[in-house]
């Protein structure tokens, strides 16, 4: 499984999350807009696919910036330990968002405290835009959105830097958002069922579960190489020997 996929489906199955903590955010935004806007089922819709539009357009920025942090990364350290210790790093942080969705660990939440310092900074700015009153200020405030502390995102940017690349880091973090888009628009529409159904916790258990599994398979593909290195360096080593002593060494 590519890094597009793995991030796609991480954003998929982290809906559970992006329920939780974007909900009063859609549900605000929601009850912000005019009163026709709210009693018109497609205007609504094109609203909130501005806010998306906006937020998902902030993750491409973001995954852009992180590619080229791995570029310059990468130019300055060892390439091979580099690339391997950054996917070991990535596959731990996809395992502990997992075990944040199922409720088994808050160790993630250390990241969203850090990120929260930036979010302090942003969040006054959105006042700007509201109320939402035409799509252009839906659009901005998607934009400032994307900056909302998220252990999901920062797990997905992990995959960005170790892309080493500007473009494909955009374009990692625009396969986690649009796998994050089914579950945030129809939270739009079904915020109350959606909101029931989330607090289940075989729904949380389940979903973290499948992004720890993502998350082993992202860490075994490093440790495999690793092992097969030390194994290849053994055999070297071991194929190097001198001929035995034999009785006819004197003719030589």
């Amino acid at each position: 499984m590519d890094i597009f996929s793995s991030v796609f489906l991480m954003g998929l199955l982290g809906g559970v999350h992006c329920l939780g903590m974007c909900g009063g955010v859609v549900g605000m935004l929601s009850a912000g807009l005019d009163p026709q806007v709210r009693t018109n089922p497609k205007k609504v819709v094109l609203f909130h696919l501005n806010y998306n539009l906006g937020r998902i357009l902030s993750y491409m920025l973001m995954g852009t910036i992180f590619g080229l942090i791995g570029t310059l990364l990468a130019q300055t350290l060892q390439m091979s330990v580099f690339d391997k210790v950054l996917r070991i790093f990535s596959g731990v942080l996809m395992v502990m968002v997992g075990l944040y969705i199922g409720n088994w660990s808050s160790s993630i939440q250390i990241l969203e405290k850090l990120g929260a310092k930036l979010w302090a900074k942003l969040q006054p700015l959105t006042q700007r835009f509201l109320p939402i009153r035409n799509l252009r200020s839906a659009f901005f405030t998607g934009l400032l959105w994307g900056g909302i502390p998220c252990g999901l995102v920062y797990g997905a940017l992990s995959f960005a830097v170790l892309s080493g690349s500007m473009l494909e880091g955009g374009l990692i973090m625009l396969a986690f958002g649009l796998g994050t888009l089914p579950s945030l628009l129809l939270m739009a529409s079904l915020s109350t069922q959606l909101g029931f159904l989330i607090q289940k916790p075989w729904v949380r258990r389940l979903s973290g579960l499948l992004i720890i599994v993502l998350g082993i398979m992202a860490l075994w593909m490093p440790i495999k190489s690793m092992i097969f290195d030390s194994m290849r360096m053994n055999h070297s080593h071991s194929a190097i020997s001198f001929p035995k002593s034999t009785n006819f060494d004197y003719l030589v």
